[in-house]
């Protein structure tokens, strides 16, 4: 069994967007976290907002902290941003978009970057939005493998894709990526809002688990710790049966959250600083 510790423990930028980058990183660091997965999205690292490189001015306030950015995660959910797009040019410039990003995660000496699988139309069939989706991972991948990048691909709620959005999918999904940069992202959201457990994703993924997203929820809400009804224990008993290594982002999605970043982040530590450091019995 492994101890699941403190250490592993990231912040996440996403929920303080209604701020500066710097009032974040300043304030994760008076919250004594050395480690964050950063949304890259406006106004924090958006990579169509300036002419201007954003990556060393990046790397020099997170160097000047002593921290670690441990996963680069691009927004793709709200943007106009779809790899599986039934429309050929917003596939193409959605697939350049995360090519960009991901070269962007090299130059920040980081080690993996999150994507998901897009969406297809509603009113098409899943077959064809799985095979465009599919073909524009692969595409990102070779970019990833020139850059020594790890991708984290992750699972979503069903109202947010048609295609990857439980075990079964997420699975099928990673067969096809014959790729040794093709890993995956856990969020504890989407897998108890199948009715699973990180324990069977787990049994059924292994080691191609290598970052997890730790969130609340009701079972869904990307909330704080303490705030929805998540079964904190039964995900850290998981963590620690299988000896995950990797890092457990809190990922504040709830835009009420926005006003007062710092006291809800501050709350969901609080409640896991209960738990930590943990080893399964």
């Amino acid at each position: 069994m492994k101890t699941i510790t403190f250490d592993q423990v990231a912040a996440m930028n996403m929920h303080y967007q209604r701020t500066s980058f710097e009032t974040f990183i300043n304030s994760i660091d008076k919250l004594g976290v050395k480690n964050f997965e950063l949304w890259a999205g406006s106004p924090h690292f958006c990579n169509s907002d300036s002419w201007e490189n954003p990556v060393p001015k990046m790397k020099k306030m997170v160097a000047q902290r002593g921290m670690k950015i441990v996963c680069v995660t691009p927004e793709q959910c709200l943007y106009p941003v779809n790899i599986a797009a039934a429309d050929d040019i917003l596939r193409a410039r959605s697939v350049e978009y995360f090519k960009k990003y991901v070269q962007q995660t090299a130059e920040l000496e980081v080690e993996r970057m999150l994507l998901t699988s897009g969406w297809g139309n509603f009113d098409e069939t899943v077959d064809e939005a799985w095979k465009r989706s599919a073909d524009s991972i692969r595409e990102i991948l070779k970019t990833a493998e020139k850059e020594g990048v790890e991708i984290a691909f992750e699972i979503l709620l069903p109202e947010e894709s048609n295609l990857v959005n439980n075990l079964a999918t997420t699975q099928k999904m990673l067969a096809e990526l014959d790729s040794p940069m093709a890993k995956c992202c856990i969020d504890t959201v989407p897998v108890c809002n199948e009715g699973k457990s990180l324990e069977e994703f787990f049994q059924v993924l292994g080691d191609k688990i290598t970052h997890i997203h730790l969130n609340d929820g009701t079972p869904t809400g990307h909330m704080t710790w303490g705030d929805g009804e998540q079964p904190l224990e039964e995900h850290l008993k998981a963590l620690s049966k299988h000896g995950y290594k990797g890092y457990m982002t809190l990922e504040l999605g709830d835009e009420a959250y926005y006003p007062h970043p710092e006291e809800d982040l501050l709350r969901g530590l609080n409640t896991l600083k209960k738990y930590l450091p943990y080893t399964a019995k």
